[in-house]
């Protein structure tokens, strides 16, 4: 987030610093069909249970629908720097991820257990944020690179203690490529985003942890409008 944060600054900077007659300074929406693509494993540090296994491995996919706000600055036609914002959910999966483990010991319980745990995992990223530049190539074809960042919030359900993991903000690189006319923009932009590493906490065994490990990427076909000033 502060690096975000910082790159925004740096843009209103240039904003402010740069603005001339052949500039404009546009507000709008667009709308996106977006494909979320995770891959990731979960390890158990497990000295006191039984686990299905001590690595599980999934990829998962989904499809959306979503809108985004944007604000851009346009600089003789050909450049142009800008913040766009995605508010609202989107799940990583389309269904929950299901996993059995017996638990055969708990921190603070002389006896020995034989209980069955099923866990139910998932995530959803939201707050999706990115910073861009876009340059004219040819004919009002354009490529745009920008950062990115995301959060993500992990949506698992654990039955007895199994513990369980929080939430963390993601960076990544935007690019794409697109056509404008006028207000009007057409394009294909995809993000990779740095690797996701959680350490799950409130484990019935008090020396235990589960980590996860994940990447996720997405792409995204886009249509946007905008209003230049």
């Amino acid at each position: 987030m502060k690096n975000l944060r910082i790159a925004i600054a740096t843009l209103m900077s240039v904003i402010f610093l740069n603005v001339n007659a052949n500039a404009d300074i546009g507000i709008g929406f667009a709308g996106s069909f977006i494909n979320v693509e995770a891959s990731g494993s979960e390890s158990s540090d497990t000295t006191g249970s039984e686990t299905d296994s001590s690595v599980n491995s999934a990829t998962v996919d989904n499809e959306a629908f979503i809108g985004s706000i944007f604000a851009e600055y346009r600089m003789d036609n050909s450049f142009t720097i800008g913040y766009e914002h995605t508010p609202g959910q989107a799940d990583v999966s389309d269904k929950f991820k299901t996993r059995t483990d017996t638990e055969t010991s708990v921190t603070d319980d002389d006896t020995t257990n034989e209980d069955s745990r099923e866990f139910k995992a998932n995530a959803e990223i939201e707050n999706y944020d990115i910073i861009y530049a876009e340059y004219n190539v040819y004919n009002n074809i354009y490529l745009r690179a920008g950062l990115a960042q995301i959060d993500v919030n992990t949506l698992e359900t654990a039955s007895s203690n199994g513990g369980s993991y929080g939430n963390a903000s993601l960076d990544g690189f935007n690019y794409g490529i697109g056509y404008k006319n006028g207000g009007f923009k057409l394009s294909y932009e995809a993000t990779d985003f740095d690797s996701l590493s959680l350490t799950s906490t409130g484990n019935s065994v008090a020396a235990e942890t589960n980590k996860i490990s994940a990447d996720l990427d997405t792409w995204a076909l886009k249509l946007s409008y905008g209003l230049y000033f």
